[in-house]
């Protein structure tokens, strides 16, 4: 089922159980998979919304859309460039693509994986490892048990912690952070020319740190 577009809209997915899949690509429309599941738009045309209690949704959107996606049970991949994006799921795998905008993920157990960020990132889990290929703005980044793997442009601050795991982060050439690293049981490198352009700060309790340019 193919759904025509109110002017700056944007997606959001509600589901209990089962795959939420969105594919950003070169299009006017909003398809849904399965077709029974409907989308509705809100009264003042600013959401596209559709909710689902158990069934495996494959979603089309036009590259650069802004979508939300929550789910109790089930992994969330958006496949593609998007504006904006916010992502949680309570037992899951979240799975994004780019953004041209600001993103927003969070799990409660399972890992985050993001590509490129041209916003400000943000990512929570509290079981689970993050690996965030490249960030232009801020980043945060926060879990109790897993690593945490970030390239940063050092457009804006960093924040990464962990309690249980290992740091690694890339720098972009030409880029100087104010780095403060801590880990009270692990090894600590920072082979990144040290300045003032952002400030970067890092800390683990069991788990090493490692900076480095890219």
């Amino acid at each position: 089922m193919r759904y025509a577009i109110p002017p700056g809209a944007r997606l959001k997915v509600l589901t209990v159980s089962g795959k939420v899949h969105v594919v950003a690509e070169d299009r006017s429309d909003v398809e849904i998979d399965p077709p029974e599941r409907r989308i509705e738009n809100s009264d003042d045309g600013h959401v596209m919304e559709t909710h689902s209690k158990s069934t495996n949704l494959q979603i089309r959107v036009p590259t650069g859309m802004n979508v939300s996606v929550g789910t109790v049970s089930g992994n969330v991949e958006l496949e593609g460039r998007f504006g904006t994006i916010k992502a949680s799921t309570i037992s899951g795998q979240v799975r994004i693509g780019d953004t041209q905008g600001d993103a927003d993920i969070r799990s409660i157990s399972g890992n985050i994986d993001v590509g490129d960020c041209r916003g400000r990132c943000r990512a929570n889990t509290k079981s689970g490892h993050i690996i965030i290929s490249h960030v232009t703005h801020a980043l945060k980044a926060t879990t109790m048990a897993g690593n945490i793997e970030a390239g940063i442009a050092g457009g804006d601050d960093v924040e990464i912690k962990t309690i249980s795991g290992r740091v690694a982060v890339r720098v972009d050439p030409g880029r100087q952070p104010k780095a403060r690293l801590r880990s009270l049981s692990g090894r600590v490198r920072c082979d990144c020319p040290q300045g003032g352009d952002f400030s970067l700060s890092a800390s683990t309790i069991s788990g090493s740190i490692e900076v480095l340019e890219r």
